[in-house]
């Protein structure tokens, strides 16, 4: 198997169960798993780098969000290289207590231990939330909004820009490079939860379905959703909100941006996308409208009059620079 997130086709086969007491559970484009009043999520580092703990916390996090509830509580499961200093373990520790303290989200359990099968600290955080909302993928019909929050790959450039600095200095100056890194302050979809609670709380505008975009971009992103409500969509490319300096990282590591890790995006489907979008600026999210469902199963994003169907995501454009590992696109 590849480095990174399952392929989709491996994931049915072989980790989906069929449990009937889960309401909604962890599938393709669903976001977490729902018991009772209860939302659950468990996400895990993908890279090592100083502060990958936080990629963990961020996205179990944001699975609970787009999986309808409201995060209230997390654990922590942390294995570490044999012979690792302690300095390293409160380093992590004091990051994600310091963070959760900030969000508000109780730190309720976890688990600790130094093994001889891994060489990098690896972080497991499960998330536990209120249910707020739930996803109705099966009621998503044609003509309705999808809405996509902030901007594509943020994490995968923020990342790049942090820990290929000094490749990136041969052609940007520190200043520019900073601001791509600092896109890592808006990983977190907290903000948008606070927006969509909002929104549920008045009941003027409906939301179908929501799930987060993180390992395969954007493009990934929007086939999950799309599948899981069984419709389909043609997104023109320049519909799809992007940041100049990730463009500019991308460029320079040959990757393209839209199939690119992209932590604290979200993508919705509405009745109202303008409202959703307007709710969203108010709250100072940036949020667009990409387009609307369509009845069918074509799924394909529009460059001019060129189409690019979307397919399952078949790996990160991380795993490009990281691990030499080509990405079909």
């Amino acid at each position: 198997m590849r480095t990174g997130k399952l392929p989709e086709h491996t994931f049915k086969r072989s980790v989906i169960n069929t449990n009937k007491d889960v309401s909604f559970r962890t599938a393709i484009g669903h976001d977490g798993a729902v018991f009772g009043d209860m939302v659950t999520a468990m996400a895990t580092t993908a890279f090592y780098y100083k502060g990958h703990e936080m990629y963990a916390y961020n996205n179990a996090i944001n699975n609970i969000i787009a999986a309808g509830g409201e995060p209230y509580a997390i654990s922590i499961g942390l294995l570490l290289p044999e012979h690792s200093e302690e300095p390293e373990l409160r380093r992590i520790m004091d990051n994600l207590t310091r963070q959760a303290e900030q969000d508000k989200i109780d730190i309720i359990a976890g688990h600790t231990e130094l093994v001889p099968t891994v060489n990098k600290p690896t972080v497991t955080i499960t998330a536990y939330g209120r249910k707020l909302w739930e996803n109705r993928h099966k009621d998503v019909k044609a003509g309705l909004d999808i809405v996509m929050t902030k901007w594509t790959g943020l994490y995968g450039g923020a990342i790049l820009a942090g820990e290929r600095r000094d490749e990136l200095r041969t052609r940007y100056s520190d200043s520019y490079i900073d601001i791509a890194e600092g896109y890592m302050e808006y990983t977190s979809l907290l903000p948008e939860g606070t927006v969509i609670n909002r929104i549920i709380e008045d009941g003027q505008i409906n939301l179908y379905a929501a799930h987060d975009v993180s390992g395969g971009g954007v493009f990934g992103a929007l086939w999950q959703i799309l599948s899981a409500c069984n419709v389909g969509a043609e997104i023109p490319v320049n519909m799809i909100p992007v940041k100049q300096e990730i463009i500019e990282v991308c460029e320079y590591f040959s990757i393209n941006p839209y199939m690119m890790n992209g932590q604290g995006s979200m993508l919705l489907i509405t009745d109202d996308g303008e409202s959703v979008v307007c709710r969203m600026a108010e709250a100072g999210i940036n949020a667009v409208i990409l387009g609307q469902t369509m009845t069918g199963k074509k799924r394909v994003v529009t460059i001019g009059d060129e189409e690019r169907y979307l397919v399952a995501p078949k790996g990160d454009m991380l795993c490009e620079v990281f691990y030499g590992q080509k990405v079909p696109v």
